[in-house]
């Protein structure tokens, strides 16, 4: 860019409050990274010292939570050997085990098959009844896993405190083993024990007083705000550490431990004291330091500018402009080199072709490579079926109405790859009969376009082929109509703007071809072109796999059915088979899915699509119905005569609208339309339902009452029907 006239004076003026500026800008920078620097450090500091006493708090209440468990997890391998123990055996050895552990406040050896059972102390005999729907909850988890499980907290009348504190219970199963194999032979009982959550965790609460934070410790799984336990007041913890964290405070530091199968919370929130504020005062102190040397050092570089304008003589105008031109050419050189557009220029009457660095890029090929006949290797790499038409375009140049053309063709990489290149040409020289002797242009790599208009056509041949042999099926098969007619609608709309995106990308390529042969070309617009050019990218791209997208799910409603494998299965093992495959991707959310399906129904049918029928339910489920809950629940129950098999699919979900449930097997009806659903998974499950299977299908639905599906199957699915001849 040429400056505008100026006297030298004033030049030199701007030129020296640049540089005051720059030191000024410089100074502050610095001031203010010496500021942060320091405020970072005493945070890096702090974060140290709450890492290594979160260690210190939990490792010391893992050590007493491992201790406990191991205690009740020892009384019970105490019960499986001595199962005929007396009442006062077992106090004898409850006392020893209290003893040892203060955090068990009682234990309970609770027999099965009607034999009385033994409480120490005896005074808390009733404990158990406090807590029984969360104990009987905790023995069905025990009595599966076969290990040690943590009831949620209640409070319990302990004699280690006055009063109801928070406690929970450990509950351990007790076997009864085979004398000579070890192996467990049946189940005998439960050790229950009560723990003082208080007692569980002081060592813990010391190690953080010690350091000068209060303790809180809270169940995750439990409803309500009240802790666990806690070394703060009430008044201090329930408005500020709530159960979600919403409110908590940004010094406090959470860490999880695991109790009993329970997710226990552990956060330490830092006394007022021990929030200290001292590097604000060094911070303070090195940021007005700065500000003044920065000062000084203003002060005294003007002067000196000056001082030095008074003793410079003058420079010619001239040649300031003339050294102005040339940095300004080798400016936007560097910024046309730096884009992703390579220019050339071709001499016709000596067939000499030159080209920029970025050439080389794109290409692969160095300039050495390339050699002194840059035509002759250029036309080597270029596709031979776009030879042809590329000679001709040039051949034809002086029969060419006007000075603009532009051509498209295919050229091979170094690394092999071919890549297609649309070049922008512009005829810059004629001789004195008005032919052309000099063409200038710009290359484009245009590879993503291509292959996009290449897919749009691939995708028109195949939908219009689905499209004919759809229209020629029976009337048995006249759905599949509807159902391309739905598709053709759908891919419209990305279609359409793909082919709008990439006009527009020939167009803003015409226009900085323009601006480049008029000189006019700046910096910020070939900034401007080049973001112009990846988000059309971009959008073309998105747009092709939504028709893409569109097209699969189309195919996978009208797929054959006599491609599915049929076989003779036991329908529960089939549907925990399906289960256990989407276990992976079901268990990031709190939902729950539960089966409830007899052993011994055997069927003669297609467990593919029955699986597919499954997988759609359940994924509808956690998709619509359990939008906005945390904890939703999908229950699949199964009951079979000699002949025909039920499924039946409930949910406790949203429900669903009464309009909406009249449409729901549309193909291509969804309520989630532009933000991932295609509105085809329940047109799948009824097709599949009844076409493959031979079913039938029925669903109930009230809004705010959640959702059942009930589906009736033949034991012997139906033979595939065969296609008439000509369908």
């Amino acid at each position: 860019m040429i400056l505008p006239s100026l006297s030298l004076p004033a030049k030199r003026l701007a030129a020296d409050l640049m540089v005051v500026l720059g030191v000024v800008a410089a100074g502050l920078l610095s001031t203010a990274a010496v500021y942060s620097n320091l405020r970072e450090a005493e945070a890096l500091r702090i974060y140290e010292q709450r890492s290594a006493l979160a260690e210190t708090v939990l490792g010391a209440l893992d050590h007493d939570s491992t201790s406990t468990i191991e205690a009740v997890r020892g009384a019970a391998l105490m019960a499986e050997m001595q199962p005929a123990m007396t009442r006062a055996q077992f106090d004898l050895y409850a006392n020893r085990l209290k003893v040892a552990h203060p955090t068990v406040a009682a234990l309970e050896w609770q027999k099965m098959e009607a034999l009385e059972g033994f409480v120490f102390p005896t005074n808390l005999k009733e404990w158990t009844h406090q807590a029984r729907p969360l104990l009987d909850e905790a023995q069905k988890d025990a009595r599966v896993v076969g290990t040690p499980i943590a009831t949620g907290a209640f409070a319990a009348v302990t004699p280690l405190a006055e009063g109801a504190k928070p406690a929970v219970i450990i509950t351990v199963p007790v076997y009864q083993r085979n004398a000579d194999t070890d192996s467990i032979s049946r189940h005998i009982g439960f050790i229950n024990a009560l723990v003082d959550v208080g007692t569980l965790a002081r060592n813990a609460a010391y190690q953080a007083e010690a350091a000068g934070n209060e303790l809180i410790v809270r169940d995750r799984e439990t409803e309500g705000d009240a802790p666990l336990f806690t070394s703060m007041g009430a008044a201090a913890h329930t408005p500020g550490h709530d159960k979600d964290g919403a409110h908590r405070e940004s010094a406090d530091y959470a860490l999880e431990l695991n109790f009993g199968s329970r997710n226990w919370e552990l956060m330490l929130h830092p006394k007022p004291e021990l929030l200290s504020s001292g590097w604000v005062h060094q911070a303070t102190f090195a940021m007005v330091l700065g500000l003044l040397v920065t000062a000084l050092l203003t002060i005294l570089l003007t002067r000196s500018q000056i001082n030095r304008r008074r003793s410079e003589t003058a420079i010619a105008h001239e040649q300031a402009l003339r050294d102005e031109l040339l940095a300004e050419q080798y400016r936007l050189k560097e910024v046309v080199e730096s884009t992703g557009v390579a220019i050339w220029e071709y001499d016709l009457v000596h067939r000499f072709l030159s080209v920029s660095e970025r050439w080389h890029v794109v290409s692969g090929y160095s300039r050495e490579e390339l050699g002194d006949n840059v035509l002759a290797s250029w036309l080597s790499m270029v596709h031979p079926e776009d030879q042809p038409r590329i000679s001709a375009t040039f051949a034809n140049l002086a029969n060419h109405q006007g000075d603009r053309f532009e051509y498209e063709y295919r050229m091979r990489q170094k690394d092999g790859q071919w890549m297609w290149v649309q070049s922008l040409a512009h005829i810059v020289a004629r001789d004195g009969n008005g032919q052309p002797i000099k063409v200038a242009g710009i290359n484009l790599e245009v590879t993503q376009q291509k292959e996009a208009e290449i897919r749009i056509h691939a995708l028109n041949a195949s939908l219009e082929a689905q499209m004919q042999e759809a229209m020629a099926r029976s009337e048995a098969r006249a759905t599949l109509g509807t159902l391309i007619a739905s598709v053709s609608h759908e891919m419209a709309t990305p279609m359409g703007n793909s082919m709008m995106t990439a006009s527009t990308l020939v167009a803003q390529a015409n226009q900085f071809e323009q601006q480049m042969v008029a000189g006019t070309l700046k910096r910020s617009e070939l900034a401007q072109f080049v973001g112009q050019v990846q988000s059309g990218n971009e959008l073309l791209l998105r747009n092709l796999e939504r028709a893409v997208e569109l097209l699969k799910n189309f195919r996978q409603v009208a797929a054959d059915q006599a491609s599915e494998q049929r076989r003779t299965f036991d329908l529960q093992q089939g549907l925990r088979e399906i289960l256990d495959t989407l276990a992976p991707s079901l268990k990031r959310q709190s939902h729950r899915v539960m089966l409830d399906a007899p052993e011994g129904i055997r069927m003669d049918s297609y467990p593919g699509p029955l699986g597919q029928v499954l997988i759609n339910l359940i994924n509808n489920a956690y998709l619509h119905a359990f939008e906005g809950m945390e904890h939703g629940e999908v229950r699949i129950s199964a009951t079979a005569d000699e002949t025909q098999v039920t499924l039946v699919c409930t949910d406790n979900g949203r429900g669903i609208a009464p309009d909406t449930l009249e449409k729901m097997f549309q193909p291509f009806f969804s309520t989630r339309i532009g933000r991932g659903g295609t509105g085809l998974g329940m047109s799948i499950v009824e097709n599949l339902v009844k076409a493959t299977l031979g079913g039938t299908l029925e669903v109930l639905s009230t809004l705010g009452h959640g959702t059942t599906v009930t589906i009736t199957l033949p034991r012997s699915a139906p033979e595939p029907r065969q296609e008439e001849e000509g369908a």
